[in-house]
């Protein structure tokens, strides 16, 4: 089997329709506008989160997937968007969404698009369709439109019962004293809605009024869980429901719920929907308002969406003969990446995770990367580190956090040539101002200027790898890894320099060539290269190690940064494939940790398998695809992509990717050690490895580049690529690219008819819309 055994994805990729509402893990999406994001799973169930200012959050229902895949209280615990369907006539009762009754359904499927989701059922031949969204803009509200139609024939008599648990937690550890001692919800008559109140004594922010506002008038309602369930019951048998009327319950300092009843009774064929609005506000007086704007606009709202991520998708599109990939790269990844410059982790501003997403929408969508920056920016301190993250403030010393700034500043001028942001000035965190240059070059000379025994840069509490924390506890360790991303800086450094005629150039060389030559003379292992060196002077990720001998990271960026020549090259490959590799991409380290190493730290207590210890992580994969590319071994870095990009299936019967939802990339996935989930995918869509698949897959593979003032046509196409077409917007101009392999010596470049020399074009030889032909070898 090449598909899906859980569902399919429409004709053009937009879509993935779910067909079984009891897959392995969440299938889930993501919702978002510019200040509120929700997680919505096959079932409509998950959470939502409203960020109030750049300080503080409010968690309005938190549920199932906010632990992600450690949520150790189950799937009935914190439940919403449950809509309970009774026949009033037999007692019979079912959820539109399945769960958590899960009744037999005739009919189910939940398709998940760009910024929706949409469930439809049938049960008792009542159809039935919940369509979710949240509209564009800064409104903290979800859109719900919830359908109905008689299949039976017969006239139906039905109580609809509507079903939120309201949280109003605070997400950055801000205690008010017993959370659920202020906490209300009750019936507004005037307004028509349920409303859900917060009210402590002392609060970060006023944000704190949920409710619930259809456009159908409300029966009956609950406040209380306990009136609602009863005592006890569970969810998937609300006395309430069973008994056909809500209780008039008003929350108080308990379980705090909205359930809301509507009655309707239908014709035979006949239909009805409600739709409703969800937010959060400061107010009761600001329901109104709010409600009116969306309930007699719904459609067209949901109309606003749709066109905007068709244009959307059509800035930049990729044509390859691979389908797959043209879905996932025209579509998923981009969309995934727009949530992580959006909203990153959660909300949480890890520094580079958000350097990263804002690297991965520099093509198309440098604004956004500007504005990251500015706010990255203004995080660093004026030594040149920079906190480990903000929202909220992180100030464990992490080396790593600056260097971030460097990829995404130079990704952000070849596209835009905006060379005049290099002389703004942006304040440091602790004092003073400097400009962005400055700002990069004590990012760069922290770097420098903070080495250790083996001339090699200090790890401190840790680098990429979080869990690294005690490898440089006494300010001893050093990371091999970091060193290497630090020599990639530098060379990035070198072509805007010599781009700029700017003679820091052969400064920058020189720090470049005796990195390099420090971690060749110093982290070579034999057949791989070390990960790091502990405060004494220990050597972690070596053949010597009992466990985690090696790690991946050091073994890809030796390739990306140019430091393993062309033997040693050919060894860290082999390693890697015979000491890391499984059926879904390569594990981070190997072997896995099993006993606490307190020289080593948290990495070495962990569960084995699970985030950083022996798991298939999606960021070292993407690195080493960009590795083998750069290194030449397109073949090599083509498998690589197939195997850690869900929905590429083997077709045999236990292939772990059908456990995955196959449109969206995971933080990684458990190791083969991990003791009851192997192969699982764990955290989808927070992985700011997305960045990195977009980067590596457009700019490298495919190898459209922007450059300081050019368009450079550099492919690396696997066999069977005879041909590829590419819309790319660049500058205020379109370039309608088709890339073809051809009995030619050398690449041939056709512009507008015209044959130019060389693989480069420059935008002083273009029109506004452009036809590019490249000719390329056939081998």
């Amino acid at each position: 089997m090449n598909k899906s055994k859980y569902g399919y994805f429409n004709e053009d990729g937009t879509e993935f329709t779910v067909t079984n509402p009891k897959t392995p893990r969440a299938f889930d999406n993501y919702l978002w506008n510019d200040v509120l994001f929700s997680a919505v799973h096959q079932t409509g169930v998950g959470f939502l989160d409203y960020q109030v200012d750049e300080k503080e959050a409010v968690q309005l229902f938190t549920g199932i997937g906010r632990i992600c895949d450690f949520d150790v209280f189950g799937r009935e615990h914190l439940m919403s968007r449950l809509i309970y369907v009774r026949d009033n006539e037999t007692g019979e009762y079912w959820n539109v969404n399945w769960e958590p009754v899960k009744k037999a359904y005739d009919f189910y499927e939940c398709t998940h698009g760009l910024g929706y989701s949409v469930i439809r059922s049938e049960t008792s031949k009542m159809a039935s369709s919940f369509r979710i969204f949240v509209p564009k803009g800064k409104d903290p509200v979800e859109l719900w439109t919830i359908g109905f139609e008689n299949k039976s024939g017969k006239r139906r008599d039905l109580s609809i019962f509507i079903y939120n648990q309201f949280q109003f937690s605070y997400k950055w550890g801000f205690n008010s004293y017993g959370d659920m001692f202020f906490r209300t919800t009750y019936l507004s008559k005037e307004n028509n809605a349920l409303i859900a109140n917060k009210h402590p004594h002392i609060t970060p922010h006023s944000h704190q009024t949920a409710f619930m506002a259809p456009d159908k008038e409300i029966a009956g309602f609950d406040g209380s869980r306990d009136a609602f369930m009863g005592l006890y019951n569970g969810l998937n048998e609300p006395q309430v429901v069973i008994e056909g009327k809500c209780k008039g319950s008003i929350g108080s300092s308990d379980a705090t719920v909205g359930v809301i009843q509507f009655d309707l009774k239908l014709e035979a064929e006949q239909e009805e929907t409600i739709n409703l609005v969800l937010g959060i506000c400061d107010s009761v007086a600001e329901v109104e308002p709010l409600k009116m704007k969306y309930l007699l606009k719904t459609d067209d709202e949901f109309e606003k969406l749709r066109q905007y991520n068709q244009q959307f998708i059509a800035n930049n599109h990729f044509q390859t003969p691979d389908e797959h990939l043209n879905r996932m790269l025209n579509v998923w990844v981009k969309h995934q990446t727009a949530y992580g410059a959006q909203w990153c982790r959660w909300g949480w501003m890890g520094y580079r995770d958000i350097g990263q997403h804002g690297y991965g929408v520099s093509s198309f969508n440098p604004a956004r990367t500007k504005e990251i920056l500015r706010e990255a920016f203004q995080y660093q301190y004026s030594s040149g580190m920079a906190l480990r993250g903000w929202n909220p403030v992180d100030t464990k010393p992490y080396s790593d956090s600056a260097l971030w700034l460097v990829f995404t500043l130079i990704s952000y001028l070849k596209e835009t040539a905006d060379f005049d942001f290099l002389s703004e000035e942006i304040q440091f965190y602790d004092e003073g101002s400097a400009t962005v240059w400055e700002h990069i070059e004590r990012a760069l000379n922290f770097l420098e200027n903070n080495k250790g025994a083996h001339h090699l840069v200090l790890i401190k509490f840790g680098d990429w790898n979080d869990s690294l924390t005690a490898i440089g506890k006494e300010g001893r360790g050093e990371s091999v890894w970091l060193s290497m991303a630090y020599a990639e800086a530098l060379l990035q450094m070198v072509d805007l320099f010599e781009f700029l005629h700017d003679s820091r150039k052969i400064d920058y060389q020189a720090r470049y060539e005796n990195i390099k030559k420090a971690i060749n003379d110093n982290a070579w292992d034999g057949e791989w290269y070390i990960r790091c060196f502990d405060d004494n002077g220990r050597a972690v990720g070596s053949n010597k190690s009992r466990e985690g001998k090696i790690f991946l990271n050091t073994q890809s960026w030796s390739m990306i940064a140019g430091i393993a020549d062309e033997n040693r090259t050919k060894l860290v490959i082999e390693s890697a494939g015979k000491m890391l590799k499984t059926d879904i991409g390569y594990l981070l380290l190997a072997p896995t940790f099993t006993a606490p190493d307190p020289n080593i730290g948290r990495i070495s207590c962990m569960e084995p398998g699970i985030c950083e210890n022996g798991t298939v992580y999606s960021h070292v994969n993407v690195w080493m695809i960009l590795g083998l590319l750069r290194a030449g071994h397109i073949e090599e870095a083509w498998e690589a992509f197939q195997r850690i990009t869900p929905g590429y299936f083997t077709g045999e019967n236990n292939d772990p990717k059908q456990n995955m939802p196959p449109y969206i990339y995971a933080n990684g996935c458990y190791g083969p050690d991990h003791k009851n989930n192997a192969l699982q995918m764990e955290f989808t869509w927070i992985t700011g490895s997305v960045a990195w698949f977009y980067n590596v897959l457009t700019k490298e593979m495919i190898g459209i580049k922007p450059d300081f003032d050019k368009l450079v046509i550099e492919p690396r196409f696997p066999a069977g690529w005879n041909e590829v077409r590419v819309t790319r917007h660049f500058r205020g101009k379109r370039f309608d690219i088709k890339i073809q392999r051809k009995d030619v010596d050398e690449v041939l470049l056709n512009l507008n008819g015209k044959v130019i020399p060389g693989n480069e074009i420059h935008l002083n030889e273009c029109m506004q819309t452009n036809e590019v032909i490249v000719q390329i070898p056939e081998k």
